[in-house]
């Protein structure tokens, strides 16, 4: 219903979300547990609540198999061998090795063909940044470093918050910084390597350049930049300090989810998410939209609540990342919003790029 090829390959491969907002929402052994399957970064956390079943959703197939590429090794490997598998810091793996260790990893038949061949047109590297929004960053974090150069690099030097804030506002570029965000944070540099036209139509108030700055000004405040890992990828294209590992990558995280994944019932589906939603045989106790509301447009951003509302649960919680814009003249009927339970997970999450609803159906 998106209406764009954007969404029908393979866009993500680590992901552009900390998914520790979804975890802290989830409540333990959920029955039902609905989420849009993107990378698979957030299916792992989720995971970690031990929900009885999980259904992963996308349009694109090649998302779907990238998934059960992460849920698998998830299941396969113990932490350190699951981290050096996938590329994270600063644990490495040859491809000789790679190679070797995937033969531990149980695919579905359409899942292992997608992901060998993949492997072997990456000679056996890690895919952790093949994806083309990971792949975007790579080219932009170049930029950065030219124009912020390493004054800007510096940032990510500093451990403690003391050293780290007094760096961060004497002798960070902040005017080479600005120029980088003035330069790079439009609508015309994201359609050109990564949206093909796609790019939300902002209805939120300000310029999108004012809006990147207070984003990024929130995450530059939470504290050391190497704990961040969406900061690195905007300055290096990749992770570099193991102090910014995504969420679920987190040994806590990892443990919990490797035993959520030994109960839970996977299941994955290419297609729609409001048809598939709605053929749904099992009532939805929670559900994990991204930021797919986003795009929605007409008579669809209007009645998407209401479409889905028969296969939710009385008590659903409802997860939705708006990005830049924010569906208008949506009816609310049966549903509370609860946004402002959630607070502090909304202020310490690692993207701050959207504009977080969170709803109860009653």
């Amino acid at each position: 219903m998106t209406n764009s090829n954007y969404f029908t390959t393979l866009n993500y491969s680590l992901g552009n979300e900390d998914s520790s907002l979804e975890y802290g929402i989830l409540h333990k052994n959920a029955r039902h547990v609905f989420s849009i399957s993107g990378s698979g970064s957030r299916i792992i956390s989720l995971l970690a609540k031990n929900p009885q079943k999980i259904t992963c959703v996308d349009t694109s197939s090649e998302q779907l198999y990238f998934t059960e590429l992460r849920i698998e090794s998830l299941r396969a490997f113990e932490h350190k061998e699951f981290l050096a598998f996938w590329g994270y810091p600063p644990h490495s793996m040859s491809p000789s090795e790679r190679k070797k260790t995937f033969q531990k990893i149980r695919l579905s038949s359409a899942a292992f063909t997608f992901i060998v061949r993949l492997f072997e047109e990456n000679k056996w590297n890690s895919l952790l940044y093949k994806g083309k929004w990971e792949r975007t960053f790579t080219k932009l974090s170049k930029i950065n470093r030219l124009i912020t150069g390493r004054k800007g690099a510096k940032l990510f030097s500093y451990k403690g918050s003391s050293e780290y804030e007094n760096y961060l506002h004497n002798y960070f570029p902040h005017k080479a910084w600005s120029l980088t965000v003035f330069l790079l944070g439009n609508a015309a540099v994201f359609n050109a390597l990564l949206y093909k036209g796609t790019f939300p139509k902002k209805n939120i108030p300000g310029s999108l350049y004012q809006f990147y700055m207070n984003s990024f000004t929130r995450l530059f405040n939470q504290g050391p930049a190497r704990n961040n890992f969406f900061l690195q990828l905007l300055f290096f294209g990749e992770i570099l300090f193991s102090e910014g590992y995504p969420f679920e990558c987190t040994h806590a995280i990892f443990i919990k989810a490797k035993g959520g994944v030994k109960t839970a019932q996977v299941s994955y589906v290419q297609g729609d998410i409001i048809a598939t939603v709605r053929k749904m045989d099992r009532k939805i106790d929670f559900f994990s939209f991204s930021d797919v509301p986003s795009y929605f447009s007409g008579n669809l951003e209007k009645t998407f609540l209401q479409k889905i509302s028969p296969s939710l649960s009385p008590n659903c919680t409802v997860v939705m990342r708006n990005y830049l814009r924010i569906p208008q003249n949506t009816i609310m009927r049966g549903y509370s919003d609860i946004t402002n339970r959630y607070t502090d997970l909304i202020r310490n999450e690692k993207v701050q790029m959207y504009v977080i609803k969170i709803l109860r159906k009653k």
